[in-house]
């Protein structure tokens, strides 16, 4: 049984033995009608807690950790919102920390797609 595994940015047929190799698929979940609204909900209303704006002073120092290119987190979308809502905290008080864990570190380019070139231009962005 031929079996097309994710890889890269393509596929790496395998062949599997018949009658003893099960395929799950992955279900599909319609999108949220309005991403960025339920993100900032969820930042201004989390539960048992505090909202972050009210969690971050301004002096504080904040650390945002994103997952690096290998993972499909819409961390372009996300990361962007995520600044937007600390804006009482100023740049240079603002790290991204990219999660390599045993990856290479992502160069500029991918960085810049990863969190779009705005971001990676005006933050301290660092591959861990």
């Amino acid at each position: 049984m031929r079996v097309d595994l994710a890889y890269g940015q393509g596929y790496l047929p395998v062949e599997f033995p018949k009658g003893r190799t099960t395929v799950i698929s992955p279900s599909h979940t319609p999108g949220l009608p309005n991403e960025r609204e339920a993100v900032i909900r969820a930042l201004e209303n989390p539960i048992g807690a505090p909202s972050l704006h009210e969690s971050i002073k301004r002096t504080d120092r904040v650390c945002i950790s994103f997952s690096d290119i290998t993972r499909a987190t819409p961390n372009e979308r996300i990361i962007p919102w995520l600044l937007e809502h600390l804006t009482h905290v100023p740049r240079e008080n603002i790290t991204l920390l990219n999660q390599l864990g045993t990856h290479r570190p992502n160069t500029r380019a991918e960085l810049e797609k990863l969190l779009t070139p705005a971001v990676v231009a005006n933050y301290r962005v660092l591959n861990h």
